[in-house]
């Protein structure tokens, strides 16, 4: 019995091994695989146009004319009328050293002079009378020699007593101090009550410095000052009319912009061999007093522009230590990697010298997923703002009632 059962046994187990690779070699084939589609890039077209050139620098400004107010002669200040940090008028007094002993000087020197001058009277006299008697020899040619001697002596006697109460009359001017322009004094360092004049410390009583206009100096490299010079490199004319025309602007530190132009000033007669810079001088109308000397500042100004410039978006520049490059959509929308050399910048762009053509397309959004030998699929950004903006609704007529 067992022996008739075993065939079935082992028949029923192949069977049941075999079938499932059977069942699996009567599936249909799988569908093949459809690839992913391109990547989607922002591109932008290299554009060509004149563009000016911008240039900045920092800078300083400095008063257009400044003096320090300086006791020249010694004595008490016995007056200081001016309120410091304020603007004065020429001519308004500052400071008064006391000028009695001063005074006292100028008034010995002026009888000095008149006692002189009446020494010289008196010794031309004698010489008036004694000439007759010398012609009839009754007195010595030596009496009258001493005689002219003694008008001269008298004459440089007066000389000096004359020039004594110059002297004075100066001393006693020096004791008091003007305002020499209109303009802004600073703070007061000797106050009214001390000595003065006896030391370089005690000398210095006060700055004044204009405040209108306001000079701004800054420095520019040889290599820009050589390439402005070579432009009009044998006319002068030329060149002093394109300095009267340029205009700067002011970048404050607050970030910012000067409400007034500033004009060309000059620029220094030789470079700073330290540094291997010019030193230029613009002025800015300061009217409303808002620039102060010492303020720092940006100078910025437009010396040239660029005719037929090639300029590609700064945000699709790849930057790679000192090297420049941006990806290109080519033929087939296949990537490009192509190095370019730049030469400043316009506005959001940057102007290409070399390694792009007008028209080429340069990858703006989308630079990280782009690879060179990629395959894409290139918008521009005009059709990237159509596809996403709302579709506008339909306006509803209101119904007839």
């Amino acid at each position: 019995m067992k022996a008739l059962l075993r065939p079935s046994f082992d028949s029923w187990l192949a069977a049941v091994l075999v079938t499932p690779f059977l069942l699996a070699g009567c599936k249909p084939p799988a569908a093949p695989v459809s690839a992913p589609p391109p990547t989607a890039v922002i591109v932008a077209p290299v554009t060509r146009q004149t563009v000016p050139i911008y240039v900045e620098n920092v800078g300083q400004t400095q008063a257009a004319e400044t003096v320090e107010i300086r006791a020249r002669v010694n004595g008490y200040i016995t007056e200081a009328p001016f309120k410091e940090g304020s603007m004065v008028k020429k001519g308004d007094l500052l400071f008064r050293i006391d000028p009695r002993p001063y005074q006292a000087v100028v008034d010995q020197s002026k009888a000095n002079v008149t006692k002189s001058e009446a020494n010289l009277e008196r010794a031309k006299a004698d010489l008036v009378r004694l000439k007759p008697l010398a012609a009839a020899s009754a007195i010595s040619q030596q009496d009258q020699d001493n005689a002219m001697t003694t008008v001269k002596v008298a004459e440089a006697d007066l000389l000096a007593a004359k020039a004594a109460l110059d002297t004075a009359e100066l001393n006693l001017g020096y004791a008091t101090m003007m305002a020499p322009f209109d303009g802004m004094i600073g703070a007061r360092n000797v106050d009214v009550g001390n000595f003065v004049g006896s030391s370089a410390d005690t000398s210095l009583l006060a700055t004044i410095s204009t405040t209108n206009p306001m000079r701004v100096n800054f420095t520019v490299a040889e290599q820009n000052y050589l390439r402005f010079q070579r432009r009009f490199m044998g006319d002068d004319a030329a060149r002093e009319e394109h300095s009267s025309k340029m205009e700067f602007d002011l970048i404050l530190g607050d970030g910012s912009t000067y409400s007034h132009k500033g004009r060309f000033e000059f620029a220094d007669r030789a470079l700073d061999p330290r540094t291997g810079t010019l030193k230029i001088v613009v002025s800015f109308p300061n009217d409303e007093n808002l620039l102060k000397p010492g303020q720092f500042a940006r100078v910025r100004a437009k010396p040239e522009e660029k005719p037929d410039a090639l300029l590609v978006p700064q945000r699709a520049v790849i930057e790679t230590q000192s090297l420049r490059s941006v990806l290109v959509v080519g033929e087939g929308n296949k990537v490009v990697q192509k190095p370019i050399e730049t030469d400043g910048r316009y506005l959001d762009q940057f102007i290409v010298s070399s390694g792009l053509n007008e028209g080429d397309k340069v990858i703006t959004e989308g630079v990280q997923k782009a690879r060179p030998g990629m395959v894409v699929n290139p918008k521009e950004a005009s059709e990237k703002k159509v596809a996403e903006s709302p579709s506008k609704p339909d306006v509803e007529k209101p119904e007839s009632k």
